[in-house]
């Protein structure tokens, strides 16, 4: 009888020893030993052969343990002979086999004891139910190796889309960052250069997490630096992304976005649509700046409207991502626009980095966890100097 629980740990163990491969042929070439040097005991496995299979010509390419005959032929058979998936079951002279498919690529034949050896193997059945679970945990591999993939992909889309933290612009300073709450995040910042007095500041906020928002994201930062070269006034480049991310069909998600154009003389034009309002903290004391519409992608003719403020010498304007707002602690309280405010009216005097990286400290001492926040976290930070 095959103890199930040791099986299974076996099973993993072999994917352990052949590493974190991509291509099903590298697989099969690690996995092959693995599970010959793993299994022979449970299965009685003798040999294990790798075939590949290339326009319907299957052909032994690798061969571990006991001289075991060809399955080329059988092999070309069964494939052309039947619609059922692997794993298959031979009876051969030399014993019974089966075989297992890595994707749609080789072939891996296992061996059992030849009829002639007294070695102990388990039941047909227990055979046949072995390689049904080998053959899942190749399928789940392989599958964790697709999604590693698309992770890896979306972390390079968004690496790709998010600037160096540190701004440059004449007279001010200017500090962003940006903290997924998974390997890959829907948050974004930029920094947009318009005109040489015109720097656009944006952060936006994709539904979602991973490829999906990765690629929302992009779609963002590149129609609003195509709008900008296109000298597009500021309602206008809104509406039109909005209309262009409501046909994309990805209509189930939305993104929230606060994009401005500062001047060197502190001018300040900007479209909120659906974002936490940004901060702007002065002599005059704090001022939420919401002017604008509602998120991008759900109504394709929404409008929205141009607010316009002015940032003052020593003054600091903030723009986040709701994953600061909304960051609750174990009881379930928000961080909230208050806590917000109080950050930003005490760290004034402070460098634009130095503040950013006290808000993140802050974040996390009230979510009180050490685990990545549930949503990602990002501020960007401009403060003109005196």
């Amino acid at each position: 009888m095959i103890e199930l629980k040791s099986f299974y740990r076996k099973i993993e163990s072999c994917f352990a020893e052949a590493g974190e491969v991509r291509t099903a042929g590298r697989l099969a070439t690690c996995l092959a030993p693995a599970l010959l040097d793993r299994l022979s005991g449970p299965l009685g496995l003798s040999a294990v052969d790798v075939y590949s299979d290339s326009s319907g010509a299957i052909e032994r390419s690798g061969h571990w343990g006991a001289g075991r005959p060809n399955l080329s032929n059988a092999l070309v058979e069964v494939a052309r002979s039947t619609t059922e998936p692997p794993p298959w079951l031979f009876d051969t002279p030399a014993g019974r086999a089966g075989a297992l498919r890595i994707g749609d690529g080789p072939i891996l034949a296992l061996f059992g004891s030849h009829p002639g050896e007294l070695r102990p193997e388990p039941s047909r059945g227990e055979f046949v139910s072995a390689l049904h679970s080998i053959q899942y945990a190749i399928e789940q591999h392989l599958h964790r190796g697709e999604m590693a993939s698309a992770m890896e992909q979306a972390r390079a889309i968004q690496q790709s889309l998010l600037p160096p933290p540190r701004g440059v612009f004449p007279g001010f300073d200017l500090f962003a960052s940006s903290l997924p709450a998974s390997e890959v995040g829907g948050d974004l910042y930029d920094y947009v250069p318009i005109e040489a007095d015109v720097l656009g500041l944006m952060v936006a906020d994709s539904s979602g997490h991973g490829l999906p928002a990765a690629l929302q994201a992009r779609d963002v930062s590149m129609g609003v630096r195509m709008g900008a070269e296109r000298e597009l006034k500021i309602t206008r480049l809104v509406e039109k992304l909005n209309r262009i991310i409501h046909r994309s069909g990805l209509v189930t998600r939305f993104i929230s976005m606060v994009f401005g154009e500062l001047e060197l003389n502190g001018n300040f034009m900007y479209v909120n649509a659906g974002h936490p309002p940004a901060l702007l903290l002065d002599d005059h004391g704090i001022k939420e700046l919401a002017v604008g519409g509602p998120l991008l992608g759900p109504i394709p003719d929404a409008n929205y409207k141009m607010g316009f403020s002015h940032v003052d010498r020593g003054a600091a304007l903030v723009m986040v991502s709701d994953g600061v707002i909304e960051c609750r602690d174990p009881g379930g309280v928000e961080f909230g626009m208050e806590r917000l405010a109080a950050w930003l009216v005490e760290s004034r005097e402070r460098e634009a980095d130095a503040s950013v990286a006290d808000l993140v400290e802050r974040l996390r001492a009230h979510y009180g966890v050490k685990r990545p926040f549930e949503d990602d976290v990002t501020v960007m930070l401009a403060r003109r100097l005196r």
